[in-house]
């Protein structure tokens, strides 16, 4: 019975996030400089949300494959993500490279955590995983997604955190490296 819950708690959030992976941009967006943003949301003690997207320019294939480029991340990403390894393919086993700021001594707080990625090439990828209980439990939603816009791309980083007492904290502390992890990227793809 358990493990029915497990398996019907996880169909939710991947459905919703393939609904947002699948939802495109309308014709009449306007792809500027108002399309670079980050909010967070608490809809509830136990539910919060960071979303954050940022306009680069290029194209959205060559975003792409710099955002997937796991084994040169590191060279440019100094927030959050600096790789991943395991079975780069919807449903794959992977172990995701992440920094959670910095130690009492200033060196960084590398984590290696398992997820089970979800994954459109050319689009999106991103884990809808427990949370350990450690650090209150519940489960987050983390996506990233590449949408043609106009001449360039639109990236979009979002994260939900559910049922967890620390989701408001956590998206709090996730917003600025969000957000220094998007203009990394888009510099890393605009740089020659």
């Amino acid at each position: 019975m358990t493990q029915s819950l497990s398996r019907a708690a996880r169909a939710v959030p991947t459905a919703l996030f393939m609904l947002a992976v699948h939802s495109p941009l309308h014709a009449e967006t306007a792809c500027d400089e108002t399309m670079m943003r980050g909010q967070i949301a608490q809809l509830s003690a136990t539910h919060a949300t960071v979303d954050t997207s940022i306009l680069i320019n290029a194209p959205a294939p060559d975003v792409w494959a710099t955002l997937t480029n796991f084994d040169r991340m590191a060279g440019w990403s100094s927030a959050t993500l600096q790789g991943m390894t395991g079975e780069i393919k919807d449903g794959g086993s992977v172990t995701i490279t992440f920094i959670f700021g910095t130690d009492e001594n200033g060196a960084p707080n590398e984590m290696q955590i398992p997820h089970q990625l979800i994954y459109e090439d050319g689009r999106a990828f991103g884990w809808s995983d427990p949370f350990p209980e450690d650090i209150g439990g519940g489960h987050d939603n983390h996506m990233y997604r590449v949408s043609p816009c106009g001449a360039g791309t639109l990236f979009v980083q979002s994260d939900e955190i559910v049922d967890n007492a620390n989701a408001a904290v956590f998206v709090a502390q996730l917003l600025p490296l969000y957000q220094t992890f998007n203009a990394e990227l888009k510099a890393a793809v605009e740089t020659p």
